[in-house]
This record gives structure tokens, C-alpha cells and sequence, in this order.
């Protein structure tokens, strides 16, 4: 007899069909003892948790209320009853603990993106407590959140677990987007001008998601569905080595490129000298610098890059490096065809040479730096 998976939506309707074995509560994160069966479970009872505070009324009590359109929604709130103060009624260190728990224990969270609503009620409030996590929190308030609407949308990483969801909105459109955030993220999805749609987060070495919200019941349902195929098992984030891209001027905008988009996978680390190097610094001193301290080394190959002498350098102290080590340290980028250097002809290059190949290879690259344990 199978178990029933478990689903909160914390400010969120589904009105789609049963899903067999599948239990859907649209419920709160306030205080049971206040607002009795509107309150959500302890959080880590639930198989999925999706939490959308896009107003103080929508997280407390799982859904839209009767003054979630006024701006003294707080004040309204407290006038009703008394009990239903905000420091009464939500106690976010409690729901916050619970969260951690249940990343660990295998529940896959869901954030959906939110324009911030800030009160001066009793002290600064904002509906971003609803997020019950302070990395969550910190990343929406270092951004700036803002309403569109539109059907156009980029994929930045496929296939990724809400690719179906982000096709979905294409059909659908989506309202909210979000630029300038700060943290260890993925961009899963973005805007066309590259704000973000959908980002992967790294919470306490647990991937969680932050998702544009869902525009239609379909969208909906296709969230709950990318979201329960997610397996509980594969929730710890892939973390990656440091990568040094040694290349010539000439190849910078292929190079910078591929730096933006490791960056947008997760790699932590990617080592350019415009981006690292300070005025009356050493260029030698600095490049070896940033060659020791970045465990592989990728050259970038091109008809104009092994002509360079300064690459040859580079190359130079990397290989040396490597057979000191006996280990992988050289990881030949072939850029645009060309003739490898002896000394390389040995290894297999990642081949960027064609849009096809340069999937393929960005693959393959990061395969290649992905920490394992």
C-alpha cells in the first residue's frame, strides 16, 4: 500500500483534479491555536512545500483574505481581531526551524517570487517573513522584484526539473521577474533584458527553488507535478572546483560568455584576468597567483589563441603543475578549429566549435567540475 505524498500550498490555490496518492492542503503558516485548521502542519510533515507570501494574508493564512489589497492590510487585520497581530499570530523562528528539517529530510521547497510590501506597523514589517528562511529572505531583499507581463521567456538550464512549468507560462505569461539578486543561485529561466524567472538556490547544502508564481490553474498544476517528480534523494547541491580560462584577447567575448553561463550552473569560481587583476598589480605574479589557487585549468584554443606566447605561459606553469600532481589539471576549450599543440594532442577537448557541440560541451565541462565525495 503506497503512502500518500503530502503538498502545502502557503498562499496558493489548486482547483485541478485529484492526483491519485497525492494530498493537497492550501493552508497557512500562522499560529494553529489562532487560526485553527487554516494552519499548516509542522513543515517538515510535507513531501512538498510551496510558500507564496504575496501578501501578510496570503502566507498566514494560505490564502488570499479580505485586506490583502490594502495597503494597512497589518493594521486592518489587528482592527478584526486582536489576535491576529502579526507578532501573535506568525512566529517565524518556529516555522523557520522546521524548514531546516525538512530540506534534510527530503522535502523539495518551492519559494514563488513576490514585489516586496513594506509596513511601519509597530516596528518594519515585510511580507518577505513569509519566506521562513533567512537566505530566501536575504537574496529578495538584495533584489529588486518587479510586475511584468509577458509570454517571452528564455530556458538558461535544460533540461532542468520546472522546464515544463516555464513552457507552460510561455502559453500563459508570467507577472513577476526579479534582477540584482546576490547569492549562490542557478538561473533556471530569465527575461529576455535577463532578469530571473527561475533560480536554483543552495539552502544549508540542500537545493530549494525560487520560481516565478503560476498565472492559470494549468500552470499550477504543471508546478505541483515538476515539483513532486523532483526525488526526495537528489536534493544536496552539486557543488563545483574553481576554473581558470586562460585565452587571448581575441577570443574575450567567447570567453566571457562561457564564464556567464558556469556562473549561472552554480560554478562558484570562474578565473578571468580583466575581472581579477587591480591597478599596479603584477600581471605574472597575479595570473600564477590564480593559477595555483584554481584546482583545473582551461585553455581556450583557437588559430589566434596558440599563437600567443603569453597562453604558452600560462599553459606552461598549468602543465607543469599537472605533472607534479599526476593529476587532471589541463582542460583544452576548442573554441574555433585549429591545430592543438603537441603536448595536448593526447587529451580529449570540450568541442564549443558549433552551437550543437557547445551544449554538448558545456556538459561535459561541467561534469568535469563537479565536486565529488
Amino acid at each position: 500500500m503506497s503512502t500518500k505524498k503530502r503538498i502545502l500550498l502557503a498562499g496558493l490555490t489548486y482547483r485541478g483534479p485529484s492526483i491519485p496518492n497525492v494530498e493537497i492542503e492550501s493552508r497557512g503558516l500562522g499560529r494553529p491555536e489562532i487560526i485553527d485548521s487554516k494552519a499548516a502542519a509542522a513543515l517538515y510533515d510535507y513531501d512538498v512545500i510551496i510558500i507564496n507570501p504575496k501578501t501578510y494574508s496570503h502566507f498566514i493564512f494560505g490564502e488570499e483574505g479580505e485586506f490583502s489589497n490594502s495597503i494597512n492590510e497589518l493594521w486592518e487585520l489587528k482592527s478584526k481581531n486582536n489576535d491576529l497581530d502579526l507578532d501573535s499570530v506568525f512566529r517565524d523562528s518556529v516555522r523557520e526551524k522546521e524548514l531546516v528539517v525538512a530540506l534534510k529530510e527530503g522535502s523539495r521547497v518551492v519559494w514563488l517570487m513576490a514585489v516586496e510590501k513594506r509596513s511601519s506597523f509597530f516596528g518594519k514589517r515585510s511580507n518577505y517573513s513569509g519566506y521562513v528562511n533567512h537566505s530566501c529572505i536575504q537574496l529578495m531583499g538584495s533584489a529588486y522584484a518587479e510586475q511584468k507581463t509577458s509570454h517571452k521567456l528564455t530556458i538558461d538550464i535544460s533540461p532542468n526539473p520546472f522546464e515544463a512549468y516555464f513552457e507552460r507560462l510561455r502559453i500563459d505569461t508570467w507577472h513577476v521577474c526579479i534582477s540584482n539578486w546576490r547569492g549562490e543561485t542557478k538561473t533556471l529561466a530569465s527575461t529576455p533584458e535577463g532578469n530571473a524567472l527561475g533560480l536554483e538556490l543552495a539552502i544549508g547544502g540542500y537545493r530549494a527553488w525560487l520560481l516565478t508564481p503560476p498565472t492559470s490553474d494549468a500552470a499550477t498544476a504543471k508546478l505541483i507535478k515538476a515539483s513532486l517528480d523532483i526525488g526526495g534523494g537528489d536534493l544536496r547541491v552539486s557543488k563545483y572546483h574553481d576554473l581558470f580560462l586562460s585565452h587571448t584577447h581575441a577570443d574575450k567575448p567567447f570567453v566571457r560568455e562561457l564564464k556567464k553561463k558556469l556562473e549561472k550552473r552554480g560554478v562558484g569560481k570562474v578565473w578571468l584576468d580583466e575581472a581579477e587583476l587591480m591597478l599596479g598589480d603584477s600581471l605574472q605574479q597575479k595570473i600564477a597567483e590564480g593559477i595555483k589557487k584554481t584546482k583545473y585549468f582551461g585553455v581556450v584554443l583557437s588559430p589566434a589563441s596558440i599563437k600567443s606566447n603569453w597562453v604558452k605561459k600560462e599553459l606552461e606553469i598549468a602543465m607543469n603543475r599537472e605533472i607534479e600532481t599526476d593529476k587532471v589539471v589541463v582542460l583544452p576549450l576548442l573554441y574555433q578549429p585549429c591545430e592543438l599543440p603537441s603536448f595536448l594532442q593526447g587529451k580529449l577537448y570540450a568541442d564549443f566549435t558549433t552551437p550543437t557541440a557547445y551544449k554538448n560541451a558545456l556538459a561535459k565541462l561541467l561534469q568535469r567540475l563537479r565536486v565529488t565525495t
